[in-house]
């Protein structure tokens, strides 16, 4: 048997007609499908970033920057949808074969007749055996079930319409929260127009509005260092926030702290204010309370104007010569009173202003706060005063460029200071940067004191005869200068007293300015600042011009003047005025006996004392109770005794010498009484006081009780001595006195005995 093959036979174009339509069919849905989900899908993208760059630039209000970053991401979105979900699925090719497979899948009632005919009906007619075998009736067939249920294919359940259908409505659903955004509140959508698409800073308009002061276009320029204050006003259209936010931004990322409030809520809503303390760079920060946000806000920092260098020149009053004179600059200027000062002063940059001011210190109450460096003359805290400030003379700032590279030097003057002046520099330079803190020193005006006189008659006579000499020793001087100076001696009615001291200046109360003898002291040269007068070389004032009586009193004043006549004329210094009353030589001699014989007495008793302590060195068992009853050893008490006795014969030495002083200043001084005086007495009295005595002391700490006794009686031997002498011109002072007694009634017998012969003579003319 023999086999015949045959060509298998294609299915013709009219039985594949209906299945290719209904492949058409397929694809013309699949198109429609992919442009509904990427339309779709578009209107959602745009959807979502209107609402959340509506919603995220209200929140934030981002710069420009961040708007564009938006921008930017939205359009990549939709960039990436229109070429993945649209083009790129629109531009792929959607064969029949691939679609029939797509029917297949999802309608079991074709199996594979679809995909068959359809490879079968796009096979080559010229492929001829290399094909596979093919039965024609079976391909026939297969191709006639196909194009009999091609009519019954239900194109829906092909794609998933739900999904679709779902997000369609979400699409319409986004743009119509658009629209209707844009019909109820066209405002809003308008101003984020404007700020996305524009890019325009208007800001988005809130319930609670913020205001901050002292900002221009969010930029604020502050001192280095300074603390600057952030003051915001908060308004609201209902209750304003309970917080507001300062936010500033670091390295470390953003920091939030809470600002005050100041004051209460007035008509203008609540005032917050917050201190950045010691701001050194650039900073920047935003403010928020409730949906109110201020953004973009930037402190920029830069240096402020500063004191370079202050110099601080005077030109004293003319007494005191003349030109300029510098001044260290202090915290505290001092300068002669009536001093012309000048103020020269340089910034550390160029300024748009400077002004120096000056103020009264003594109505301010003030010295202001001000420190000894020059390049940090400023005061931690500006004084408060109600004192009226004045611009000084030329210190006002006359122009605005520097007149040396880039600082600004300042110069004016004080024409005469007269009371403590506040002075005060106040800068501003062209960035508008005042200085930090305040640039204050005080000016004081060194009053020229009157000049002091320290003079003292020596000896400090309480008497004087009217040939004597007051020999005045002491000090005359002066804070600038010396002028002259002088004695004032004041003739006076007797007082009745031997009163050394008068309070009352010469010429007071009833007495005549003609009794005042003014005297000038030639020690004393113009212009000196100090005259001394010594023991070796006092001022001598001769009182015999004055033609003295016994009976009067003789006020004596030194009195000095300087150079200073700012008050009109010049300043006078007195010292201490003494009255000395004017005796006869007779008188005088008498005094200083009397004063002799108190010296006696008195030397009498400590001999006395040093005695009874040598007698109980003698005998030790004797026990010394004191005033508190405790008991002292003799040697103890002894060499107190001995420094007691030392020094009472160091002054009676010294009065005795006193009362040489005033014998010699009367010229009633004998070789005789000054041998006695001061040879017989003064003499060896102050060489045991300074040496017998102390050796006397110095023995009761380190000698034996035998050798201190010993010691003892060397000086009681020296001192009876010395007593016996004054005895002895005691008794010639009597003898004298007698003598004096016996002239004194001789020169009356004689005066009655003339006047009786005179009575006489005249009875005997009147006989007739």
């Amino acid at each position: 048997m023999s086999v015949v093959a045959s060509t298998p036979s294609l299915p013709t174009a009219g039985s594949i007609e209906p299945v290719r339509r209904m492949l058409a069919a397929v694809r013309r849905r699949a198109r429609l499908w992919i442009w509904v989900e990427s339309l779709a899908w578009l209107a959602l993208v745009a959807a979502a970033a209107f609402w959340l760059t509506l919603l995220f630039d209200w929140w934030v209000e981002p710069p420009v920057a961040v708007r564009l970053t938006a921008l930017a991401l939205t359009a990549g979105a939709i960039a990436w949808i229109v070429a993945l979900k649209l083009v790129a699925r629109l531009r792929a090719p959607l064969s029949d074969a691939s679609l029939a497979l797509v029917v297949e899948r999802h309608d079991a009632r074709f199996g594979d007749s679809i995909s068959t005919a359809i490879s079968l009906a796009d096979r080559p007619p010229d492929a001829g055996d290399t094909g596979a075998p093919c039965d024609p009736d079976l391909a026939a067939r297969t191709t006639a079930a196909a194009a009999a249920l091609a009519g019954s294919v239900r194109l829906g359940g092909l794609f998933r319409g739900r999904r679709l259908a779902a997000l369609a409505v979400a699409a319409v659903a986004s743009l119509a929260t658009i629209g209707a955004l844009a019909a109820t509140r066209g405002d809003v959508a308008g101003l984020w127009l404007r700020r996305m698409t524009r890019l325009s800073d208007e800001p988005w308009p809130r319930r609670v509005r913020l205001a901050i002061e002292g900002f221009e276009d969010g930029r604020r320029l502050v001192a280095r260092g300074s603390d600057v204050e952030i003051v915001v006003r908060v308004r609201a259209d209902g209750p304003l926030p309970d917080l507001v936010e300062l936010r500033t931004r670091s390295p470390d990322g953003w920091q939030s702290r809470r600002m005050g409030t100041l004051g209460g809520v007035g008509p203008d809503g609540q005032t917050f204010v917050h201190t950045l303390t010691g701001v050194g760079g650039d900073l920047e920060f935003e403010v928020r309370g409730g949906d109110g946000r201020l953004t973009g806000l930037r402190l920029v920092v830069a240096e402020a104007p500063a004191l370079a260098g202050l110099t601080i020149e005077y030109e004293p009053p003319a007494y005191l010569g003349t030109g300029f004179r510098p001044t260290a600059a202090s915290r505290v200027v001092r300068v002669p009173r009536g001093s012309r000062v000048r103020i020269t002063c340089t910034s550390t940059k160029p300024l748009a202003e400077a002004v120096l001011t000056a103020r009264d210190a003594a109505v301010a109450g003030t010295a202001g706060a001000m420190v000894a460096d020059p390049e940090a003359l400023a005061g931690d805290v500006a004084p408060e005063s109600s004192a009226p400030s004045r611009v000084l003379a030329s210190l006002g700032a006359t122009e605005t460029a520097p007149d040396s590279g880039d600082r600004l030097t300042l110069e004016g003057e004080i024409p005469a200071l007269d009371g403590d002046v506040a002075v005060s520099l106040d800068l501003r330079d062209t960035d508008g940067l005042s200085n930090r803190q305040p640039i204050q020193f005080l000016v004081i005006p060194v009053l020229d004191e009157p000049p002091q006189v320290a003079m003292t008659p020596r000896g400090m006579p309480a008497a004087i005869t009217g040939a004597g000499r007051l020999l005045l020793v002491g000090t005359i001087g002066d804070d600038r200068a010396l002028a002259e100076a002088a004695v004032q001696l004041r003739r006076e009615a007797a007082k009745g007293t031997d009163g050394i001291e008068s309070d009352g200046p010469p010429g007071e109360g009833d007495r005549s300015a003609d009794d005042t003898v003014r005297l000038p002291i030639p020690g004393v040269r113009e212009g000196a600042l100090v005259a001394e007068f010594t023991t070796d070389s006092p001022h001598e004032v001769v009182l015999a011009p004055l033609a003295l009586t016994p009976g009067e009193r003789l006020a004596c004043t030194v009195t000095a003047r300087d150079r200073c006549t700012l008050d009109g004329a010049a300043q006078e210094g007195r010292g201490e005025t003494w009255s000395l009353e004017v005796v006869t030589p007779e008188a005088l001699r008498a005094l200083l006996e009397a004063r002799e014989i108190l010296l006696r007495r008195r030397f009498e008793s400590a001999i006395d004392d040093l005695s009874q302590a040598r007698e109980r060195l003698a005998s030790p068992t004797s026990a010394v109770p004191d005033e508190d009853a405790f008991v002292v050893d003799p040697v103890v008490a002894c060499a107190e005794t001995a420094a007691r006795t030392a020094g009472e014969a160091a002054d009676v030495a010294e009065a005795f010498r006193t009362i040489h002083l005033e014998l010699a200043t009367n010229d009633l001084l004998t070789p005789e009484v000054e041998e006695r005086l001061i040879r017989q007495i003064a003499a060896p009295l102050a060489a045991v006081a300074s040496r017998d005595l102390p050796d006397l002391e110095r023995a009761c700490r380190d000698a034996t009780p035998s050798a201190v006794v010993q010691r003892a009686d060397v000086a009681l031997e020296r001192l009876r001595a010395i007593l016996a002498r004054m005895i002895e011109l005691e008794s010639y002072n009597q003898l004298v006195e007698r003598l004096r007694d016996v002239i004194r009634l001789q020169e009356q017998i004689r005066a009655e005995t003339l006047e009786e012969q005179k009575r006489r003579g005249r009875a005997l003319l009147q006989r007739p």
